[in-house]
């Protein structure tokens, strides 16, 4: 992970200090060097950190025969391959030490703006074709490395790895954009695609798996994954879709091991985390540096035992994360790093401690279990499935098995005195009551009629609410689920019905911000912010697992519980419980209330100088709903005042700025 930025003048003006105060406000990212190559109307930079084995030796940017121009942060998975194809008669001594910069250009020359489809990895590059006059901007598939532009017709393009670096820009205005603002304070961005917005009006970023294409006069977006999962035809057998993923999740750890510095790993006691950490210690050989956030009294945040067992199964170098003691200095401090207010729950108290020791370690690569959750699968579909098909015997064992094993006591304190029939109930209502909604909200009423009576006489229950009526029970659901659905995924990148969930669970605004957020953190710090699950390849591979596979009688991610069953003590493989953060959170925010009233008080002051008077109205309210719901004992409605605190620090450091 390293930096880029640069800038195209298409109106003959001449690059002169401009490149240099984008340099600077980045140069974090360049702790093993800065490199800048320019003429009179462009210039590019690449800001350094060497983190994989071939990262010193990638000498960017660079400019081929053809008078091409590239700059890249890239980590590239399929060079085997891609050498193959393009240097078929290369030496292996030579293709060994070929730099990823080069190995763009070169698939730029062969494959020219069809190149997207071709890569694998984490990457941000742009080129400059000087015959063409165009500039070509690329972003990984995940969006794991960031690339932020500004373009004005006829006059300039400018990119860059973060932000700030356009900010320094005299023609790029720090006006803020108070659409992104509002849907950042409704929460609504996990249920839309990610968009090339950010929270400065004239500032975008390159979507993820995008080709940007820019000219003086033209400009064009250009999304570039081809799924063709007709290539797992082959898989039948469960057996041989779960070889199939281990050798997939293997490879996408490996890939992310190509260094000779220490390396970091988020150890929860999750699944995921845990996969994670046990596998990257088996393909390392050596010590793993695993961090563990040690949640204190908080009972339902408490994860520290899981730890503890995958600790006992290898040579770790473990180190629990406690929060800093300064809540409001480690927002400010977030505040100030990121170009966005801060995006997780988990206040940076957690994050930054945690960057501290990592960077004290010497380690250049974080790897992460995120998000593990939405690339392998719940297989929720599965059980909706059954119900769509009206098999109402299997769908009554699979909620038989299903209340076994889960685990709601995050939602229920008294989950675990609950009776088996109480559970069973209550799993089976779930899943029949969202079926029955989602006809209800298509208005088929003749089909609601039908299969509801018939679900009630093979299930022996309503299908709706314990108590309630039938109707009343079901237009109240109707009415929650269509308010809960204001902002529905629009799925605009061109994938089949059938994958569809991947715009909606992986791909959606609020899990690839938050892969950002863990970039830039990394980015200030010194290391490379590293998650496996977010392989492209892991990723279609899980399109095609079977549903049933992924529910495991209710279990989740199945392929992932299988492959580890060797490695993984069972009461970590086979966990279905989840932690809660809001009660250490909450815990943390009550003992600075005054603190942040104070604060809330500032940015309210501030709100009618950055936003027009109705805007204004409209933040102000969210600002008076955080001050009442601060102020109650339950943690449930921290959702209604964290992400405010975050943003009324964030809009005092910019106006300080």
């Amino acid at each position: 992970m390293s930096g880029i930025c640069g800038i195209v003048y298409f109106d003959g003006r001449k690059v002169q200090e401009e490149l240099q105060a984008m340099t600077c406000a980045i140069q974090h990212r360049g702790n093993d060097g800065i490199r800048v190559i320019k003429n009179e109307n462009i210039g590019f930079v690449h800001l350094q950190l060497n983190v994989s084995v071939n990262t010193a030796t990638d000498s960017s940017p660079i400019v081929d025969k053809n008078g091409v121009w590239c700059v890249a942060d890239a980590r590239i998975d399929n060079r085997a391959a891609l050498l193959t194809q393009l240097f078929p008669s290369l030496p292996s001594s030579e293709a060994a030490s070929l730099g990823n910069t080069a190995l763009l250009l070169a698939a730029y020359a062969h494959w020219g703006e069809e190149m997207l489809f071709h890569l694998i990895g984490d990457f941000a590059f742009v080129l400059w074709d000087e015959s063409r006059q165009k500039l070509i901007a690329g972003r990984d598939h995940c969006a794991a490395r960031p690339l932020y532009y500004c373009y004005q017709p006829g006059s300039f393009v400018a990119f860059a790895s973060e932000i700030k670096s356009l900010l320094t820009l005299p023609e790029v205005s720090n006006e803020f954009n108070f659409d992104k603002i509002h849907r950042y304070l409704e929460w609504a961005s996990s249920l839309r695609p990610y968009r090339a917005e950010t929270f400065y009006k004239n500032i975008h970023s390159l979507p993820p798996a995008h080709l940007l294409t820019v000219e003086a006069h033209a400009f064009k977006s250009r999304f570039c994954w081809n799924l063709k999962l007709e290539r797992f035809a082959y898989l039948r057998t469960d057996e041989e879709f779960i070889e199939a993923f281990k050798t997939t999740f293997l490879e996408a750890i490996r890939c992310r091991l190509q260094t000779s510095y220490p390396v970091s790993a988020h150890l929860s006691g999750g699944l995921d985390s845990s996969s994670v950490c046990a596998t990257a210690h088996h393909l390392l050989g050596q010590e793993l540096h695993t961090l563990h956030f040690d949640m204190g009294e908080a009972k339902q945040a408490e994860e520290k035992r899981f730890a503890e067992r995958i600790l006992q199964w290898g040579i770790y170098q473990h180190q629990y994360i406690s929060p800093m003691t300064d809540l409001m200095a480690s927002v400010q401090t977030l505040a100030t790093l990121l170009d966005r207010p801060d995006h997780f729950t988990l206040l940076p108290t957690y994050h930054l401690a945690a960057a501290e020791a990592i960077k004290k370690q010497g380690s250049r690569i974080l790897l992460t279990g995120h998000d593990g959750d939405s690339v392998v699968g719940y297989g929720k579909t599965y059980p909706m499935r059954l119900l769509q098909s009206q098999r109402w015997g299997e769908f009554k064992e699979l909620m038989k098995q299903y209340a076994q094993i889960a685990d709601f006591s995050h939602r229920f304190e008294q989950w675990p005195e609950w009776p088996l029939s109480k559970r069973y109930a209550f799993i089976l209502r779930s899943y029949t009551q969202r079926y029955f909604v989602k006809i209800a909200k298509n208005k088929e009423w003749k089909r609601l009629t039908k299969e509801g009576w018939e679900s009630v006489k093979a299930l022996k229950m309503l299908p709706f609410g314990v108590n309630a009526l039938l109707l009343y029970g079901g237009l109240n659901w109707i009415r929650k689920y269509k308010k809960k659905q204001k902002f529905i995924v629009e799925t605009d990148y061109g994938f089949l019905p059938e994958q569809a969930h991947l715009v909606a669970d992986i791909l959606h605004e609020g899990m690839l911000e938050s892969t950002e957020e863990f970039e830039q953190i990394a980015a200030h710090y010194g290391y490379e912010a590293a998650h496996p699950f977010y392989d492209k390849r892991l990723i279609e591979l899980c399109l095609v697992i079977p549903d049933r596979l992924k529910f495991d009688r209710g279990y989740g991610r199945g392929p992932l519980r299988a492959m580890m069953k060797e490695v993984l003590h069972d009461e970590v493989r086979l966990r279905t419980s989840k932690a809660l953060m809001n009660q250490p959170v909450k815990m943390q925010i009550s003992q600075h209330q005054r603190e942040i009233t104070g604060l809330f008080g500032q940015a309210r002051q501030l709100l009618p100088l950055l936003f027009t008077e109705t805007q204004a109205l409209i933040l102000d309210g969210y600002f008076k709903r955080a001050l009442k719901e601060m102020a109650k004992k339950s943690s449930d409605s921290i959702h209604l005042y964290v992400r405010e605190i975050h943003l009324a620090q964030w809009l005092l450091n910019q106006k300080r700025s």
